[in-house]
């Protein structure tokens, strides 16, 4: 960006668009559920099998019909017990252009956006992974007299061992996509989202401040969502679901952080100023290249 101005007003219109992507995804289900319930309730199962998609995904094990009352028609309810109809979940994305009877460049175009948005992410997150932990873990705390290809290598080595955890549990899910999702959009939420806020518009939050936040946020979050999911404890606060957690360890975060900053030592002056400089609408970017390395960390 050539400037301050231009960089803010792009990151706004970014936000815009996300903010439409994601209320489209109620719209979306809200249309899928229309199209499955009118295509398939109270249908024969020899009317059923002669739509192309229903064949192919019950081929797939991931859509099953039953009769379970023998009425003669497959019955659609919110019952698991007394439904005849069993849906996966996780096809829902791609079996809806085809329930709408869309052409096939559509259904095709949703399969490789969802592919380019999983790979995309996942190549971004991975790098993340790698270079925060052989840079700001390995580098800063564990060795700082690490050559550069000593921190190289111990990237890849994080690189491998998060593509081993996350192949894990795509072959062992702890839920369904939307789900999974959910856990990690609440996880963020609770850890990074209140110290991006506050590192730009609180001049006072410090490093101490900001770890302790993240981990009483996040750790939190993570008992609550293990809890509920995985030992049966029950959403005891206030009913909130796993799922939306995330938003209490949001706050309690914020909390945290506020509070340790103004308990402990304040950032130095220099940090203070290149904040406070940072939040002035202008074409000129801030002065920071009179900041030392210390300061900046």
């Amino acid at each position: 960006m050539p400037d301050v101005r231009s960089a803010r007003f792009s990151a706004g219109w970014a936000l815009l668009l996300i903010a439409l992507l994601y209320t489209t995804a109620p719209a979306l289900s809200s249309f899928a559920r229309y199209n499955l319930i009118s295509t398939l309730h109270n249908r024969t199962i020899e009317e059923i099998h002669q739509l192309d998609w229903a064949k192919k995904w019950e081929n797939t094990k991931l859509l099953n019909f039953a009769d379970k009352n023998g009425n003669g028609r497959i019955e659609l309810t919110s019952d698991k017990k007394t439904s005849e109809i069993d849906i996966d979940r996780d096809i829902i994305v791609l079996s809806t252009p085809e329930v709408a009877k869309l052409a096939p460049w559509v259904i095709a175009l949703v399969a490789v956006g969802g592919l380019a948005a999983a790979l995309s992410t996942a190549s971004g997150l991975l790098l993340v992974i790698s270079s925060a932990v052989a840079h700001d873990i390995y580098y800063r705390m564990i060795n700082p007299g690490a050559s550069e290809s000593q921190r190289v290598m111990v990237g890849r080595i994080m690189v491998g061992f998060a593509i081993a955890i996350a192949g894990y549990f795509g072959i062992n899910p702890p839920g369904f996509v939307a789900e999974v999702v959910s856990f990690a959009f609440g996880l963020a939420a609770a850890s990074f989202f209140p110290i991006i806020i506050l590192g730009v518009f609180d001049k006072r939050t410090n490093r101490e401040g900001a770890i302790a936040g993240m981990v009483v946020g996040l750790c939190f979050t993570i008992f609550y969502i293990v809890g509920v999911k995985f030992y049966g404890m029950q959403p005891w606060f206030f009913g909130v679901s796993a799922e939306g957690i995330g938003t209490l360890g949001m706050l309690i975060n914020f909390v945290v952080t506020w509070s340790v900053s103004r308990l402990t030592v304040p950032p130095p002056f220099a940090v203070q100023e290149m904040v406070e400089v940072l939040r002035i609408a202008g074409d000129e970017p801030p002065a920071i290249a009179e900041l030392d390395e210390d300061h900046l960390d």
